[in-house]
């Protein structure tokens, strides 16, 4: 990793996520955790989120759905408000917890779709327009 890419992966990272993230990281670094702030800016961000075969919004829902599936709510949240600087629209955020539901199974599903509903809470959103019901209404 060069000091350009680290520069740039700062850059990246404080678009996407606001000034704060990227320097409390940096400020709660150490001389043994050093060199993984350094990777983890330099590389994830300099190296991989500057790539243009991707765009960022595309790159989002790739991290995003890989966090659902490695049950990483945590990560999720910063990934959500990154992905919502990166232009991607709340509807097609809370569709990944769906898709989920198809191929990773209601527990994962479940955990993405609370997380992004209350991240969507935390943020002022309002929840994605529900879409109409499949199922027809049960009469009593």
């Amino acid at each position: 990793m060069t000091a350009e890419s680290f520069k740039d992966g700062l850059k990246i990272q404080k678009e996407m996520m606001g000034d704060e993230f990227p320097q409390r990281a940096i400020d709660n670094t150490t001389p043994l955790t050093r060199p993984y702030q350094e990777l983890l800016i330099g590389f994830t961000f300099g190296e991989v989120w500057k790539r243009d075969v991707l765009s960022r919004a595309e790159r989002s829902l790739v991290t995003l759905s890989f966090l659902i599936a490695l049950n990483r709510p945590d990560q999720m949240r910063t990934h959500i408000r990154a992905a919502l600087n990166n232009g991607v629209p709340k509807e097609k955020i809370f569709e990944l917890a769906i898709h989920a539901l198809a191929y990773l199974g209601a527990p994962l599903a479940g955990t993405a779709r609370n997380t992004i509903v209350e991240e969507f809470q935390k943020l002022g959103l309002e929840p994605p327009a529900a879409q109409p019901a499949a199922m027809p209404s049960v009469k009593k």
